[in-house]
């Protein structure tokens, strides 16, 4: 009995702090960003509306925090990049130059029910001009386990999908589209 607690604590331990995964680019997206005809851009700065939205995320006893010691602001840059560079969209010397400010980052998990929700400010600006300006928001409910390690899995997987979900919601917008092509 005692050594299962044990063992059951130290895992507890080792799940409390849990980088998110970078992700891979997403085929759906890629697809919108060639079929639009969007053109390529170049990566601007993605901050934090404030230390708290970009620092780290607390589920049950876990603690999701951004990789390689990012912030989740710089994540969602990080997305962004991954899928321009997988569609051949990422040009560093475009005069089109895409940025964001993280305005919301939030998971919540219960014994029942998690949901959690991303908000960015997303801006392009042409040759240092600004062109567009638009607020984005996804969010995301799930079923939660009982077993808190199925638990806080499934909401880091649920968060990290939030990001992905984002990105190509500001890339497959019509009036993103436009604002990039004029």
């Amino acid at each position: 009995m005692r050594a299962g607690l044990t063992a059951l604590a130290v895992f507890a331990l080792t799940a409390c702090a849990m980088p998110v995964a970078d992700l891979p680019p997403s085929l759906e997206t890629v697809r919108v960003l060639r079929n639009q005809d969007v053109p390529p851009m170049a990566l601007g700065p993605f901050t934090a509306a404030s230390k708290e939205v970009g620092r780290s995320i607390a589920i049950r006893l876990g603690v999701l925090k951004p990789p390689k010691g990012r912030n989740f602001a710089e994540f969602l840059g990080a997305t962004f990049e991954t899928e321009l560079k997988a569609a051949g969209k990422l040009d560093p010397a475009s005069p089109l130059q895409l940025g964001g400010v993280l305005t919301e980052s939030r998971a919540s998990e219960d014994i029942k029910k998690g949901g959690g929700s991303l908000g960015a400010r997303i801006t392009l600006s042409r040759g240092g001009r600004p062109v567009f300006a638009k607020d984005y928001h996804v969010e995301t409910k799930w079923h939660s386990d009982f077993i808190g390690a199925i638990a806080i899995e499934e909401a880091y997987q649920q968060y990290n999908a939030l990001y992905a979900a984002l990105v190509r919601q500001v890339l497959s917008d019509p009036e993103f589209v436009t604002a990039a092509k004029q």
